[in-house]
C-alpha cells in the first residue's frame, strides 16, 4: 500500500503563501449534526431526511456556506440552526418548520431566535473532505476548547470550509475572517487576538472582498507594524492593481501606517495547486497564480505642510 501523501505537507513544501487567499463566506448557516455521521456531500449525511437533504441542497445552490457542526463540550450544546452574520440561533423540534426556516432564509429571511453577542469559530474537522482537515483540525480544535471562555467564544468543528491544503482551516463569524496553517500551539495567541476584535497575524489569510494583491500588501504592512511595535488595525494602501497578470510580472504596492510610509514589493509566481488529498493522489491539480512579498521598505512619512 503507497504512503498517503497530504495536501498541506505539499503545499508548504511549494512554498505556497497563504495571504492572499482570505475571502470568507457572506452567510452561513451551520445545523447541529454529530460528527461521525457527516457525509461527502454534507447533504448526503447520515440519518438525514431526503426533505432536509433537499433544503440543504438548496441553500448551497444559492450560494449559502452550509455548515454541520458539532462540538466536544459536555457542559454545552449546540442549537438546531444559527445563522450568520445575523449571529441568531434557534431550536426546531419539528422537521417541518426547521426546513421551512433554512428556505426562509434562502430567500433572505431570518427565522425567530435567541442572538448570540459572541464571535462564532468555525474549525474544519472533515476528515470525510480530506485526511488533512482531520490531522491538523481536531487538534487545533480541542486546543481552542481547552482554553477558551465559553462564554466570550462559540468555537464549533464544522464540515468542510475551503482550503484544505492550509489545514487546519478556521473561519471567523460575523467578522469574516479566514484562517490557515492553524495548529494547537496558536490557539492562545489567537483566542486573545479574537477578544480584542483584532486579526491574528501569522495564521490571517487576508481581508475577504479584497483582490489578492491588496490582501497580500495589507497583511505585509501589519505585519511589518506589528515587528516595529506599531499599534495599528487600519492600513492605508495606495497604487494601482492590475485586472491581469502573469507569472514574472512585478507589482509596488503603497501603505501608510502611521509615522511611516510603506513600499510593499511582489511578483507574481504560479504555484500548483491541489486543493485536496483527493486530488493528489488522482495526479490532478491546477497552475494558479499567486503574489509572493519581496520585501517591505519603509521610509519616514514627509511632514504635512504648514
Amino acid at each position: 500500500m503507497s504512503k498517503h501523501v497530504f495536501c498541506s505537507d505539499l503545499c508548504l513544501e511549494r512554498g505556497e503563501p497563504l495571504a492572499g487567499t482570505g475571502d470568507a463566506p457572506k452567510r452561513v448557516l451551520m445545523l447541529a449534526w454529530p460528527r461521525g455521521k457527516w457525509r461527502v456531500p454534507r447533504w448526503e449525511s447520515v440519518d438525514m431526511s431526503p426533505e432536509l437533504s433537499k433544503a440543504l441542497h438548496e441553500a448551497a445552490k444559492a450560494k449559502l456556506h452550509v455548515a454541520l457542526v458539532d462540538k466536544v463540550e459536555a457542559e454545552s450544546r449546540l442549537p438546531t440552526l444559527h445563522a450568520l452574520p445575523e449571529n441568531i440561533y434557534a431550536d426546531f423540534t419539528d422537521e417541518t418548520e426547521l426546513i421551512a426556516a433554512i428556505r426562509d432564509y434562502i430567500a433572505g429571511g431570518v427565522f425567530v431566535g435567541t442572538r448570540d453577542t459572541r464571535p462564532t469559530i468555525l474549525c474544519c474537522t472533515d476528515s470525510r473532505r480530506d485526511a488533512c482537515c482531520a490531522r491538523h483540525g481536531f487538534s487545533t480544535y480541542k486546543a481552542l476548547v481547552r482554553i477558551a471562555d465559553p462564554n466570550k467564544f462559540n468555537i464549533v468543528q464544522a464540515t468542510h470550509l475551503g482550503g484544505c491544503r492550509f489545514a487546519a482551516s478556521l473561519v471567523v463569524m460575523p467578522q469574516r475572517q479566514r484562517y490557515g496553517r492553524m495548529t494547537a500551539e496558536h490557539a492562545e495567541g489567537f483566542l486573545d487576538a479574537i477578544g480584542r476584535n483584532d486579526v491574528y497575524l501569522p495564521t490571517y489569510k487576508g481581508r475577504t472582498d479584497e483582490p489578492q494583491p491588496a490582501q497580500v500588501a495589507e497583511l505585509a504592512a501589519l505585519k511589518w507594524a506589528a515587528e516595529n511595535g506599531v499599534a495599528t488595525t487600519a492600513v492605508a494602501l495606495g497604487g494601482k492593481i492590475p485586472e491581469k497578470a502573469q507569472e514574472g510580472d512585478r507589482l509596488t504596492l503603497e501603505a501608510d501606517v502611521l509615522g511611516a510610509r510603506l513600499s510593499i514589493h511582489m511578483h507574481a509566481q504560479d504555484f500548483l495547486v491541489q486543493g485536496n488529498c483527493g486530488v493528489v493522489a488522482e495526479g490532478g491539480g491546477d497552475i494558479t497564480l499567486r503574489w509572493c512579498i519581496d520585501e517591505v521598505v519603509a521610509q519616514p512619512k514627509a511632514p504635512a505642510p504648514s
